[in-house]
């Protein structure tokens, strides 16, 4: 009988048996340039972390500030003493053979899993989690404040369309308006009362949010026409480049469509 059969069968048995190991990649903290006894490593939540120790020493574990332990499980509990202060847990090793896992769920909402075990040639004294992920976010959001910042700075702005002309109250009347092609920034004198802001549309006016730097306030948004009112002072501003639709309206008139001429 042939033998080719049987080497073909058993390939993908050997390869089945083969599949399972793949699959267990625990990560090995890397250790410190300064002490290899101290490891480092960043935060998955779906990772296994490996954690060495010796008999006779304590190790810790350090999360991100603030965040403590909240629960603990391992599979053997008399085999490891378990305390906690503030971001830091310590372990000590009290078995023998202490070989077993450890869960740590912590008061930020993580979930850490170790294997423990004992090392006489390399144990580990400590191990500092890292967060990528969170200062990825964490930078994302200071960068996104720093340019909502920019944008509601008047003397940052590098465009400014000054094309506004008004009629009305002069009580009310800004000493500087301008816009950006987003924000409408409208300077008022040192002591002057801030006025109300309305959008003109076909529907009428509307009330509209502002922002307050200094002597400014600032509208997120361009339009056409502005009302400004006070009590009885009313002040209408109207936006003789507002382009909508991107064009730009150099006859300066409330609609692009119609054209200005000299007589």
């Amino acid at each position: 009988m042939s033998r080719f059969p049987l080497k073909i069968l058993a390939a993908p048995l050997l390869i089945a048996l083969l599949l399972p190991a793949t699959g267990l990649a625990a990560t090995y903290p890397k250790p410190s340039e300064v002490d290899k006894r101290l490891r480092y490593t960043s935060y998955d939540p779906d990772q296994v972390y490996i954690l060495k120790a010796a008999i006779g020493r304590a190790c810790f574990i350090q999360f991100a500030e603030g965040e403590e332990m909240e629960r603990y499980y391992t599979g053997d509990s008399e085999a490891w003493e378990v305390g906690k202060h503030a971001n830091l847990v310590a372990l000590k090793p009290t078995a023998a053979s202490p070989n077993t896992n450890l869960i740590i769920a912590t008061t930020a909402g993580r979930v850490y899993t170790f294997d423990l075990s004992l090392s006489k040639r390399a144990p580990m004294y400590g191990i500092r989690f890292s967060y990528p992920e969170e200062e990825r976010r964490r930078g994302e959001t200071e960068r996104a404040k720093r340019e909502l910042a920019a944008s509601l700075d008047p003397e940052r702005q590098t465009w400014r369309n000054y094309r506004y002309a008004g009629a009305g109250s002069p009580a009310l009347q800004p000493v500087e308006i301008f816009d950006n092609g987003s924000h409408t920034f409208m300077k008022f004198a040192e002591h002057q009362t801030f006025p109300a802001i309305f959008a003109v549309g076909a529907d009428g006016e509307t009330l509209v949010n502002r922002t307050v730097r200094g002597n400014w306030l600032i509208v997120p948004r361009v339009g056409r026409e502005w009302r400004l009112r006070d009590g009885r002072e009313v002040l209408c501003v109207r936006n003789d480049a507002f382009a909508p639709d991107g064009r730009d309206n150099p006859a300066e008139t409330t609609d692009p469509s119609i054209t200005r001429e000299a007589k």
